[in-house]
């Protein structure tokens, strides 16, 4: 069973290249960890309509990386975020399953009229909390934090700053982690991400 997943986009100025890069901790992440073992990894090209993927996808991963162009005025953030838009908007209309980590919970997030802003201290290891009042500590490495949710979000965690770190759709199987599961202390608390790959692995 595949699951696509987005690409960061890069400038490779020495070489003159646009590169679509995906880091090695994704193939890590699903060689070894058996929340995983039932699934293959599939980087999505943004070079190709992604309907040509949609008959071989299981559910669709939004990857870390570009900050939102809403935020950065940038053309790859605009060519990235114009092609995950329409995965989200194909995943609500089938009800694909969809996870969004880091950048990908912000896109969205954004795509929801969610409320973003710019914050400092979010590098490195925090807290996360969860509805429940349990806690773990999980990594951090975003520009941007969700402090207000739009349409049909719900709230499944917060950081200590209260910034959102976690929410999902109220009828979709679309989830969103503000945290990286591909990197250390990403797995350390597996609660909601074994919600939506409960959702993926019951996906017909």
């Amino acid at each position: 069973m595949f699951i696509g997943i987005t690409q960061r986009l890069t400038e490779e100025k020495k070489y003159k290249e646009l590169r679509e890069t995906l880091a090695l901790e994704w193939g890590n992440l699903f060689s070894n960890s058996i929340l995983f073992k039932d699934f293959i990894p599939l980087a999505l090209s943004y070079e190709i309509d992604f309907n040509h993927y949609t008959p071989y996808l299981k559910a669709v991963i939004l990857s870390g990386g570009n900050d939102l162009s809403a935020f950065s005025d940038d053309i790859l953030s605009k060519k990235r975020d114009a092609y995950e838009m329409k995965i989200i908007e194909y995943c609500l209309k089938t009800d694909i399953p969809l996870l969004g980590i880091c950048r990908g919970a912000q896109m969205i997030a954004y795509y929801f009229n969610s409320t973003l802003e710019k914050l400092s201290d979010h590098i490195g290891d925090h807290q996360v909390i969860l509805n429940d009042g349990s806690s773990f500590i999980s990594n951090s490495f975003h520009n941007y934090a969700i402090i207000n949710l739009g349409r049909n979000l719900e709230i499944l965690a917060r950081a200590k700053d209260q910034s959102i770190e976690a929410f999902k759709h109220k009828d979709k199987s679309i989830f969103g982690l503000m945290w990286h599961i591909e990197r250390k202390n990403g797995l350390n608390n597996t609660k909601i991400l074994n919600e939506w790959l409960k959702l993926v692995k019951e996906k017909k």
